[in-house]
């Protein structure tokens, strides 16, 4: 898959990036992601709609707040390359996902959403039009009960990994595996998981694009697409006209096409 030079699109979709995480903790390919827009940017390709559906950010092992206190510049190199990417008169939408807010509400924290918002980011928990709905995905395994016991958990696990540092790695293992609700992973459980959000998000004949499980996908007879993450996958999904492409980034400069869906 080549870039065409001035090439103007509809829309980009990017998810599951969890910037500034260590790669102690997550394996990541932040770096790629970089490489990834310096390439759009040099061929000048730009886009009528930014969609970042969420995740972009990590708020649960750290505190993404802090870390924009302590080093703004950090998050300006990749929202100065984000921001480069809109039309003059182009949409940059945020889309919160669950690893952006440690907020019962599922919001995110005040200064990052001040801070996009400067930037003219909407921020959102779901965008939609005629064509399609773009919603990060964890609506589809949380209710807003299960999501305030999750985080109640969370804050206090980490509560005590911040009085006893050491205990920083029992504590997100013991969340994981005990206390987190599991990604879908056999066909019967991934079809369940999208048809449940397709019920929540009120799908109809639109295109459902989400992130969050991290596996990057098409159902074309579902109308659902997964935007993959740049954690493994260096994938991204773009708009063109009634065609949905998604593809990834193999290495620098160097892009193959997974899927291209229709939309009739």
């Amino acid at each position: 898959m080549k870039f065409e030079r001035d090439k103007v699109y509809e829309g980009i979709f990017l998810s599951d990036v969890h910037y500034l995480i260590d790669k102690k903790i997550k394996s990541h390919k932040h770096k790629e992601l970089f490489q990834f827009l310096d390439h759009l940017n040099r061929k000048n390709v730009r886009f009528k709609n930014v969609y970042l559906v969420g995740d972009i950010l990590e708020n649960w092992f750290f505190s993404a707040s802090r870390k924009l206190k302590k080093s703004r510049k950090k998050f300006n190199k990749l929202f100065d390359r984000l921001d480069s990417l809109s039309t003059f008169e182009g949409d940059k939408i945020y889309i919160v996902g669950n690893h952006d807010s440690t907020s019962y509400l599922m919001n995110l924290p005040p200064k990052i959403e001040r801070y996009l918002r400067e930037r003219n980011w909407k921020v959102c928990e779901k965008t939609e039009n005629e064509t399609l709905i773009a919603v990060h995905g964890h609506q589809g395994q949380y209710n807003r009960f299960t999501w305030i016991g999750s985080i109640f958990l969370l804050r206090f696990l980490h509560a005590i990994a911040l009085l006893v540092p050491k205990l920083f790695r029992f504590s997100e293992a013991f969340y994981q595996k005990h206390l987190n609700r599991q990604d879908p992973t056999t066909t019967e459980e991934i079809l369940g998981y999208y048809k449940r959000l397709s019920k929540i998000t009120h799908q109809g004949d639109r295109v459902l694009i989400s992130g969050h499980t991290h596996d990057f996908l098409c159902i074309p007879h579902l109308k659902i697409i997964n935007t993959g993450d740049w954690v493994k996958s260096n994938s991204f999904v773009i708009q063109d006209g009634s065609r949905f492409i998604g593809a990834k980034m193999n290495k620098r400069g160097k892009f193959s096409k997974q899927f291209v869906y229709k939309h009739k």
